[in-house]
């Protein structure tokens, strides 16, 4: 049976790790289980990255290869008290702490702009899907944990009691055990009356009551609650990655600002006045 880690992507050194589709390798036991929904959640979530990763290298290859055409890079030295000190002017700037040649980028930009305006709405889309997924998957699990009467008003009568005798446990850990007995038991019942009311209620705290849950959920939902939270990692990695690449298309932009590109772009319009 393929699966999603078929397609290699190749690894790029100029590309940050975490945008690589297999940083999700970690995920892959919990999420690629054949008849799951966590297959799809796996498949979204590394297109994402994927769209993430190519479009970064490619903006880096463009501005490698921009720069490599440029003039080359001109310095005027001055001396200082008895020693040369080199100072970089011309068309080179300081960029992230390195000298850097500056050049005419509009051409490029254009094109970041015309490939992020074609990507970004894909990644989006699998934003969007993830967080279905993700949605999906919270409902089930919280399906699992509840009981068909509970909201009835025999249930609602029932699951009262049963929160006052819980709190009525002079001790946290005898509430604990009470509870946590409950769900090794399968007592559904009993445990939908804890996790689907307010933590004080029961005589809780809210980090006891969310440790509970999940203990339930993973007794009651084993494998949708392992895939919420991989999923949960997963959208967080893709969003992440989508940002990290804003940031990237960004600084392209930014060229627009350079002394040399000003100065490109008043020369043509200086060459077409009057026409």
């Amino acid at each position: 049976m393929p699966t999603p880690f078929d397609e290699s992507t190749p690894i790029r050194a100029d590309v940050p790790l975490g945008l690589h589709p297999d940083s999700l390798m970690g995920l892959s036991q919990t999420l690629n289980a054949e008849g799951t929904l966590g297959v799809t959640v796996l498949s979204a979530a590394r297109e994402g990255l994927r769209l993430c990763y190519d479009l970064f290298g490619r903006m880096n290859e463009a501005e490698r290869d921009l720069q490599a055409i440029a003039d080359p890079a001109r310095r005027r030295q001055h001396p200082a008290e008895g020693s040369g000190r080199t100072e970089y002017s011309d068309n080179v700037r300081m960029k992230n702490g390195r000298p850097t040649r500056v050049v005419d980028a509009e051409e490029f930009i254009v094109a970041a702009e015309k490939a992020f305006a074609r990507v970004s709405p894909a990644i989006d889309r699998r934003l969007k899907e993830l967080e279905g997924y993700r949605d999906a998957l919270a409902t089930r699990v919280a399906t699992a944990l509840d009981h068909p009467a509970r909201k009835t008003p025999e249930g609602l009568a029932l699951a009262a009691e049963v929160r006052a005798h819980i709190k009525a446990m002079k001790k946290p850990d005898e509430r604990m055990r009470f509870v946590a007995q409950a769900v090794d038991a399968g007592d559904i019942p009993t445990v939908a009356a804890v996790l689907h009311a307010q933590p004080f209620l029961s005589g809780f705290d809210p980090d006891t009551h969310a440790t509970l849950r999940a203990r339930a959920a993973a007794r009651f939902a084993p494998v949708d609650s392992a895939q919420l939270a991989a999923t949960e990692t997963a959208l967080d990695r893709v969003t992440a990655s989508g940002a990290a690449l804003v940031k990237r298309y960004g600084d392209i932009l930014a060229l627009r600002n350079v002394p040399a590109a000003k100065a490109a772009k008043s020369l043509k319009a200086l060459a077409g006045a009057g026409r």
